[in-house]
């Protein structure tokens, strides 16, 4: 099984196990007390949109493909082990398998983090975390804690770089009759893009955060900001080289604005609501990312859901803009024709305009299962998302996708 590590999480296992033996140093506890369990999704999706792939996230590089019943998009299987070694210290490692960027189901280390908690208020952890983006659970990888088949891919399947290697803090505090708590976190980033039919890792990527969660009984109010920041992006170097050397000056002040770093931000507001057999959610985003030509967007999903014995038939919709900010024209003349091609590319190469609506019913049949089926009705001016044979993004798109899970947890 091919695992990806780095300095903080192999500085993990080195402090995981020098608190096992502090924990027995002070407690006489021989050993720790450990847990293993795991969680999965078997899915099923069809389309008829022939030549077009349908993804849940840019992580994947593949999906859903036209006119055949498909089995990749959805299913995953996880397994996780937790340790507590006393009062104050513990340790959790979790892997996954789904497809990834590269086509293949290799199982990768998703969460693998030793936590410190000196008191009910404040946790501290150290090595592979996750980022708060999540309403019904803390990983977009377990189907089952999500009402639907798939967290909102139209809000969530672009924020895919939800993992990083490095440490968070989290306070807690009484506040009126719920409880709020202030988590702090900075890393390297990590995770992986399927663009336009290549994988994409970003190099030397730094991830800075912050999450404020108010939770009472029936209700949840979460603010999320993240900021990824790259410092060496080369994607755009041969684009910037032949502009800098085309006989146009319009052409060389466009390569000085290609920069290789740059910012990825994204902040959201969050609200779950629980009342008797009905629940609520909604999600709002707002995105930017700082490379030419400059994209910013906003996306929104709203869930509303009813409750009957075993029984919750649901609704969703969701939309995306993602856009340049400023307006990069440039027109050079016919015989600098597949260089304008290229340009043209970079400059609309992420633009996204999505919207899609869906109904489906969620089938509580047995302890830790749930089978769900939903219907998603998807209108596409541009999207990365859905694309065709060789992995560009679809144009003018409008296809109806029909979905169908097993999730459990063990």
């Amino acid at each position: 099984m091919k695992t990806r590590l780095s300095t903080p999480v192999c500085l993990l296992f080195i402090l995981l196990s020098l608190s096992a033996g502090a924990a027995r140093a002070d407690t006489g506890t021989p050993e720790p007390v450990w847990r293993f369990g795991g969680f999965g999704t078997f899915g099923a999706g069809y389309h008829g949109s022939d030549g077009l792939t349908y993804r849940r996230d840019l992580e994947q590089a593949g999906g859903h493909d036209g006119g055949r019943v498909g089995f990749r998009g959805d299913s995953r299987i996880g397994v996780q082990a937790s340790a507590t070694f006393d009062g104050h210290w513990s340790a959790q490692i979790q892997s996954v398998s789904r497809l990834d960027s590269e086509g293949k189901w290799t199982p990768q280390l998703s969460w693998t983090f030793l936590r410190y908690s000196p008191s009910d208020t404040l946790d501290v952890r150290v090595g592979r975390l996750g980022v708060d983006l999540y309403l019904d659970g803390d990983s977009r990888h377990v189907g089952y804690a999500f009402t639907t088949v798939r967290p909102s891919p139209e809000v969530l399947g672009i924020v895919t770089q939800d993992l990083f290697d490095g440490l968070d803090l989290t306070l807690r505090r009484s506040a009126g009759d719920g409880l709020l708590s202030l988590r702090l976190y900075g890393g390297h980033s990590r995770g992986d893009l399927s663009l336009y039919g290549s994988r994409f890792r970003p190099s030397d990527a730094r991830r800075l955060g912050a999450t404020l969660d108010w939770v009472r009984e029936g209700l949840t109010l979460r603010a999320a900001w993240g900021d990824t920041y790259t410092s060496s992006d080369r994607a755009l170097a041969p684009l910037a080289a032949a502009l800098a050397a085309a006989p146009n000056a319009l052409a060389q002040q466009r390569a000085a604005q290609i920069d290789a770093s740059h910012h990825l931000t994204f902040a959201g507001l969050g609200a779950l609501y629980e009342r008797g057999p009905f629940s609520a959610q909604a999600l709002f985003s707002w995105s930017r990312f700082s490379q030419f030509p400059t994209y910013h967007g906003n996306g929104a999903n709203v869930l509303l859901a009813y409750r009957v014995g075993a029984w919750k038939p649901y609704v969703t919709y969701s939309r995306l803009s993602f856009n340049p900010q400023e307006q990069r024209d440039l027109s050079l003349p016919a015989p600098l024709a597949g260089l304008q091609a290229n340009y043209d590319f970079a400059v609309d190469r992420l633009t996204m305009n999505q919207r899609s609506i869906g109904a489906g019913v969620r089938y509580d049949f047995a302890r830790n299962y749930a089978l769900k089926f939903q219907v998603d009705h998807v209108d596409a001016a541009e999207s990365v998302l859905i694309i065709d044979s060789r992995g560009m993004p679809a144009r003018s798109v409008g296809m109806t996708l029909y979905s169908i899970t097993l999730d459990f947890v063990f």
